[in-house]
């Protein structure tokens, strides 16, 4: 994996790191959003790209 692959892949992490932490913080929680969100930032070519490298 190169630096730039190795950037996308640890970004997307940190992002889906983060949209699981926003789900279970308190508060109403809608499982199905998180999801397509979840999708949204690890199904994105680049990182996908990233990963099979």
């Amino acid at each position: 994996m190169n630096t730039t692959d190795h950037y996308i892949a640890l970004r997307a992490m940190e992002d889906a790191r983060r949209i699981l932490g926003e789900y279970i913080a308190p508060g109403p929680r809608d499982a199905t959003a998180t999801v397509h969100r979840l999708i949204a930032v690890l199904d994105r070519d680049e990182v996908v790209h990233a990963l099979d490298a």
